[in-house]
């Protein structure tokens, strides 16, 4: 990034997002406060501006989305000037050809450089030069070996000395799945399939602490990051004994033969930073709500259905549930599907609440 800024004294922060020490970006002190921030985006290499890429300011305080943009043709960005507070503006390219990258040419949260909005000053936040992105991919199956369309593969990072998700992807049709965008470091790679609620970590581990880590270097792939989930087997339908009838001999066509391969799954797709998740008691006469997360793009359009031990709860399809007597000894979920023009969808689905009580 071609950047200017200055080093604050004695700028280190300790707050609800994990950052510790922070580089603060300001303007001058008497300038009038200006209404929008801007910016732009190229490639790292060559500097060709780079349209459609996700812009987000991310208030430190609490890790809230205050701000959204898209770059145009010519990379450039500018969203309104978001409250008084410190930030810090995170680009993600949706297509995952480039890697996400936080503000100033830093590739984690815990890293970036901030902008404090406290002064009221800076407005040109400069041009952001990315980098080819990272990909993992991989195909997930079920029990029978068969592909799963719509699992959920999640790749996690260090943040705050525990692993937090990063990005969310969905499979193709076939199982195949393709996380890109990412920057060059050290991952965990989670898998889940939101009809059964079945799950793992890589490498065939049951939980998040003892999956393998993946050392990813800053662009290139890696394959064959593939998952067998345990889930259930269909009981076969019984069938009466076939009665043998004469059968007679007709001539057979010859056909050319039909590439059966199935698709591969799509890169650009809609993704997840930080995932819905369940706020309120699971007792009777309470009310649950889900989080919005934080998507990209941050202007995705939400599908919501609540579940009860991963059946449809009918009619519960906002952001708040009301528990009733019915929805006593069940657990609890909700299902999020998020789409875009353009992209595809992406399904996630929340961890279950504890069983209803009375």
């Amino acid at each position: 990034m071609n950047n200017t800024f200055r080093r604050a004294a004695g700028a280190l922060l300790a707050t609800g997002v994990g950052i510790s020490s922070a580089v603060i970006v300001t303007g001058a002190a008497d300038a009038a406060p200006p209404i929008r921030i801007n910016g732009s985006v190229v490639a790292a290499a060559g500097g060709a501006p780079l349209a459609n890429i996700s812009v987000i300011a991310v208030r430190i305080a609490d890790g809230v989305v205050a701000g959204s943009a898209r770059t145009g043709l010519d990379g450039s960005w500018n969203m309104l000037r978001p409250a008084d507070g410190t930030y810090t503006i995170r680009f993600d390219d949706p297509a995952g050809t480039y890697a996400t990258e936080w503000y100033n040419d830093k590739s984690t949260l815990e890293t970036a450089d901030l902008v404090d909005f406290n002064e009221g000053q800076k407005s040109d936040l400069g041009q952001t030069d990315l980098g080819s992105a990272a990909h993992l991919t991989g195909v997930v199956t079920g029990s029978t070996g068969t592909g799963i369309e719509g699992a959920e593969v999640t790749a996690y990072v260090r943040q705050s000395g525990a692993w937090a998700s990063f990005v969310t992807v969905s499979t193709g049709a076939n199982g195949a799945y393709d996380v890109g965008g990412l920057p060059g470091g050290t991952y965990k790679l989670g898998f889940h399939d939101p009809a059964t609620d079945v799950g793992e970590y890589w490498n065939n581990q049951a939980d998040l602490a003892a999956a393998d880590e993946l050392q990813v270097a800053k662009d290139g792939t890696t394959t064959g990051l593939n998952a067998q989930l345990a889930t259930p087997v269909p009981t076969p339908t019984p069938t009466d004994t076939p009665t043998t009838t004469p059968t007679t001999t007709t001539p057979t066509t010859t056909t050319a033969p039909v590439n059966t391969a199935a698709p591969a799954a799509t890169a650009s797709a809609v993704t997840v930073a930080v995932r819905p998740r369940i706020k309120g008691i699971a007792k009777v006469a309470k009310t649950l709500r889900v989080t919005k997360g934080t998507w990209t793009p941050t202007t995705v359009t939400k599908k919501i259905q609540w579940l009860a031990n991963g059946k449809r709860i009918k009619g519960a399809t906002k952001a708040k549930l009301l528990l009733t007597k019915k929805l006593v000894g069940k657990r609890i979920s909700v299902r999020v599907i998020a789409s875009a023009p353009g992209l595809t969808k992406l399904k996630v689905t929340t961890k279950r609440t504890k069983k209803v009580r009375r």
